[in-house]
């Protein structure tokens, strides 16, 4: 054998070995096919508190449903048939530890000076330094995190963007998110345009921690596919914004779309703000982004993960991960990985609820109403983040367990009983940056204590380890109402504690397409790291177009 022959052998096995040593997310797959703009318009706003005093009164001629939330049958035909949950909770936890503090009705029906104007309401709250932000819709209330009282409400929700004009000024169309930035102490309101030929971003971003202050207002084209349940999730390279494409008619699944917005730039009001956004496969549905809830960042170097894909191999036991590192400077080095179901994450078996066609049927029962929709076929918001830091020292007294980073989600699966249950998930990871395929599962449970039906979850955690979980309550004998259950860190593990509710429903909804939610939100004060704060629908009356919401504020007794 030649020594040119032995060289190439050599530099041969070299190659193969550098290939096996590069990181199992880096070989799955190419880029999915990448767009980079920046923002169409720009403006800045004065403070809310003068748009709002100068608001003209607004009148509703009628009712409508809000834009439809589109769906996508993976599996016609489908013969899994029923599966047996191992992870159940078929009975109540022990005693609460968690306590209820503050219970605000929130903007709906009997609100003042409001009146339902469409449906759902898309609940959904945040808080930051002083104030808690509710936005339902098309109307966004502030309340004072400390009393309670109303700061201001309700507005209307593109009042803010009265100042940049367009579309963004024009267009009030829902599927909203309010975000709190716990790192730059900044407000996040955003919402998307569903016009055809106009589909597009509407990004406000606060000047200080106050809701009631001035924003930076940016308009982002969103290309030519209808921008279907957009969410939001803050993470130190950028705000992250998943959607589903629906194609320019909004009758075509084309599949999940992810955007990365430069942050860095936005919180100083730099219009030449990057958008990056990377197109999915039909087999890509409803992301959620990774949202930081601790006030500790994550570790430097650490991707962007999102959960989604719920279901869409028509298996039953698998969620999905993907991970995206978006580069402003030069996006064509932006990476995604994941996609076309390439990282399938093992769960506990399930049996999906409602899982017909449609899936999004009124399969909740009420009393004496039509029944409601579960949103069975996709993960609820939100995917909730936390880092613990650095692993302590082995010397700490007493010892202390090892840290991790912590990912949160549900969905809805069908309990023992046929009834709906809330499926919860905690995902965690080494405190060194790490990727996808190296995450485990350290717990998850299915709360269905009882025969009632469970479903619209949203939970995270406080800085105690604990977890909190509320969620809407019926059946055909309890009207649509607000609860919630929590766990501490000491709890067995899959399980949480009784059950308590925060408002019981006194109607039951009627027509409304069989609208629910469609999503709720579970958030975390950063300010003491231990006040949870909810937000839910419910109904108040019987008829259509008559939801209320409930805002509460949660707190386990070992939280200090």
């Amino acid at each position: 054998m030649t020594f040119k022959k032995i060289l190439g052998i050599y530099l041969v096995a070299l190659s193969v070995l550098a290939l096996a040593l590069v990181p199992m997310a880096a070989q799955e797959k190419s880029n999915p096919p990448m767009t980079v703009r920046h923002a169409d318009h720009f403006a800045i706003s004065p403070p809310l508190r003068e748009l709002i005093a100068n608001q003209p009164p607004t009148f509703h001629y009628g009712f409508h449903e809000a834009n439809p939330v589109r769906w996508v049958n993976f599996h016609p035909g489908r013969q899994l048939g029923p599966a047996v949950d191992p992870v159940e909770q078929s009975s109540p936890g022990g005693p609460a530890s968690i306590n209820l503090g503050l219970n605000l009705l929130g903007v709906g029906y009997s609100f003042p000076n409001y009146s339902v104007p469409d449906a759902p309401p898309d609940t959904n709250a945040a808080v930051g330094d002083t104030e808690v932000v509710e936005w339902v819709n098309v109307s966004y209330a502030i309340f004072s995190k400390t009393t309670g009282s109303l700061l201001a409400g309700p507005v209307e929700g593109n009042t803010l963007w009265s100042p940049l004009g367009g579309n963004c000024a024009s267009n009030n169309d829902g599927d909203i998110i309010a975000q709190w930035d716990k790192t730059n102490h900044r407000w996040l309101l955003a919402q998307n345009i569903f016009v055809e030929g106009e589909y597009a971003a509407c990004i406000a971003v606060s000047q200080t921690n106050d809701a009631l202050g001035s924003y930076y207002l940016f308009h982002f084209s969103l290309g030519t596919g209808f921008p279907d349940y957009p969410k939001y999730g803050i993470w130190p390279t950028g705000y992250f914004e998943t959607m589903n494409n629906f194609g320019p008619s909004g009758s075509e699944f084309i599949g999940a779309e992810v955007c990365a917005y430069n942050s860095a730039k936005l919180i100083i009001g730099d219009q030449t703000a990057e958008q990056i956004c990377f197109q999915l496969t039909a087999n890509d549905y409803s992301l959620l982004p990774g949202d930081q809830d601790s006030t500790l960042a994550p570790p430097s170097t650490q991707q962007e993960f999102f959960v989604g894909s719920y279901d869409v191999d028509s298996t039953n036991n698998h969620l999905y991960l993907y991970s995206m590192d978006p580069v402003y400077s030069d996006p064509s080095e932006s990476t995604f990985t994941g996609g076309g179901l390439a990282d399938p994450f093992t769960v506990p078996t399930y049996t999906p609820f409602c899982d017909s066609n449609p899936i999004r049927g009124a399969c909740i029962p009420e009393p004496g109403g039509s029944g409601v929709a579960s949103l069975g076929d996709r993960v609820m918001y939100r995917f909730a983040y936390w880092n613990d830091g650095p692993l302590p020292s082995a010397t700490a007294t007493p010892p202390l367990p090892a840290n991790a980073q912590h990912w949160f989600v549900n969905h809805v699966v069908t309990a023992s009983g046929g009834q709906a249950g809330v499926r919860w998930y905690e995902i965690t990871g080494s405190t060194r940056p790490t990727n996808i395929n190296s995450l485990l599962l350290y717990q998850s449970g299915t709360f269905a204590p009882d025969s009632n039906y469970r479903w619209m979850g949203s939970l995270t955690r406080d800085k105690a380890g604990d977890i909190a979980l509320g969620y809407s309550l019926g059946s055909s004998t309890i009207y649509p109402s607000v609860a919630f259950t929590g766990r501490i860190k000491s709890d067995p593990l899959g399980t949480m504690e009784a059950e308590q509710v925060i408002a019981n429903g006194a109607g039951s909804q009627s027509d409304t397409d069989n609208r629910w939610g469609d999503y709720s939100s579970m958030a975390i004060d950063a300010a003491d790291g231990c006040t949870f704060w909810y937000a839910q629908e419910y109904q108040l009356v019987n008829g259509t177009f008559d939801w209320s919401s409930r805002v509460a504020s949660l707190k386990f007794s070992n939280c200090n």
